[in-house]
Parts: structure tokens; C-alpha cells; sequence
């Protein structure tokens, strides 16, 4: 007779075993693709000698934006763009703060603030 106790146990152990090999995989897989990566960093030194460093953080592809929907009004104020973009950096590190289980008041207070230098900017 199987209870539910025995089956969650049974599950995960399996995940446990599942996640260790899906692991080490990833690893000899990184491994694998290091080397190449090398490989190739070493054959264009040699043979072309051009001299390219490793990435250390991969590129960003960029989404084709929308075209903005105010394209007809008056062209935007510098300032007021700046500080949008601001705001919308703090509130992307507010997101990563709240999902990491930190303290958000300064960046909430920073927030207000851009809020308000925005307002005072749209009315200037």
C-alpha cells in the first residue's frame, strides 16, 4: 500500500536525481563550448592575428520597438525622457529587490522623487 508520503518521497528523489544529472551536464556542456571557444580564440591569434577577449557577458539582442504613439505630438522634452528612464530603472530594481526579499523603502523613496521631478518637468 502507497501513500502519498511514500510517493512525494519517491518524486523527490527522482527530481534530486534528475537535477544532479541535468547538472553535470550543463557543466561538461560549458566545458565543451569553453574549449571550443578557445580554439577558436587561439586560431584567429595564429593564423589572422586578431586578438579577440572572451565575453564576459553576452549581447543583447534588441526587440524592434513599437513606434511611439504620441509621434504626432510636440517632440518630447529631453529632460522629461531622462527622468522617465530613470524611473523605469528604479522601478526594474524595485522588481529585483522585492523578488530577492530585500528592503525596497529607499528605492520606493527614490521612485517618489523621480515621480515628482517627472511632474514638475511635464508642467515646466
Amino acid at each position: 500500500m502507497s501513500t502519498s508520503l511514500d510517493q512525494y518521497r519517491a518524486a523527490k528523489a527522482d527530481y534530486l536525481k534528475l537535477r544532479n544529472q541535468a547538472k553535470k551536464e550543463l557543466i561538461a556542456r560549458f566545458n565543451e563550448l569553453a574549449s571550443e571557444l578557445l580554439s577558436i580564440q587561439r586560431e584567429l591569434l595564429e593564423d589572422f592575428g586578431e586578438k579577440i577577449a572572451m565575453p564576459t557577458k553576452p549581447k543583447k539582442s534588441k526587440a524592434p520597438s513599437a513606434a511611439p504613439a504620441t509621434s504626432s505630438a510636440a517632440p518630447a522634452n529631453s529632460r522629461v525622457v531622462a527622468v522617465q528612464k530613470k524611473i523605469d530603472g528604479q522601478k526594474k530594481k524595485l522588481a529585483d529587490l522585492q523578488a530577492a526579499g530585500k528592503p525596497t523603502k529607499a528605492v520606493e523613496d527614490r521612485i517618489y522623487e523621480l515621480e515628482d521631478e517627472l511632474r514638475l518637468a511635464k508642467e515646466a
